[in-house]
């Protein structure tokens, strides 16, 4: 087995484990079957993950919405377009002509949903979520900065810098400080 395959397999349990730690456990390992150990493993991470979904566990340090009430085609929709949000931060957003095709609505009609049921826009709540799970890596683990930036979907550590400190009115750099001192 290369090298690659192998650094590929350890990022992929790596972000099981975020994803876990983050509140995201509906994210699941995909089997390979070209290494029996890392799908024994990735098959008991999956299995905990379920376990822990089954349970209704809460997360303490969860940054995700919560589940949106309803049956509704509508709420239904929009709950699976915040699920496929929420398991890919770490990519770009599809457009909203591309999310509308993903799940068999119009575009408008998607926009104008989630604004009215999550109160804000696709992009807003696609943005605030990375930087929520950003804010959250910064707090509770001892990840580089730039890594963080990368694993929450920022492509360049400027714009990730600049969007965290709109949002939370200092800087990446400063809470991380601030958790240092503690």
């Amino acid at each position: 087995m290369d090298t690659e395959q192998n650094q590929q397999r350890i990022k992929t349990i790596y972000r099981m484990l975020l994803e876990m730690a983050t509140g995201n456990l509906s994210y699941r390992i995909q089997l390979d079957g070209q290494d029996l150990q890392f799908d024994e493993l990735a098959k008991s991470l999956n299995e905990v993950a379920e376990k822990m979904q089954l349970g209704n566990y809460l997360n303490p340090h969860n940054f995700t919405n919560p589940i949106i009430a309803g049956n509704d085609p509508a709420t239904v929709i929009i709950q699976k377009v915040q699920d496929y949000i929420l398991n890919n931060l770490e990519e770009p957003l599809p457009t909203t002509k591309e999310l509308s095709k993903m799940f068999g609505t119009n575009e408008f009609t998607l926009k104008e949903n989630f604004r009215n049921i999550l109160k804000t826009s696709i992009y807003q709540f696609y943005n605030d979520e990375r930087l929520k799970k950003a804010y959250f890596l910064i707090q509770q683990t001892a990840i580089p900065l730039k890594e963080i930036s990368f694993l929450c979907g920022f492509n360049d550590y400027t714009n990730f810098f600049k969007a965290f400190k709109k949002k939370y009115h200092y800087t990446p750099s400063d809470l991380n400080r601030k958790n240092n001192e503690e």
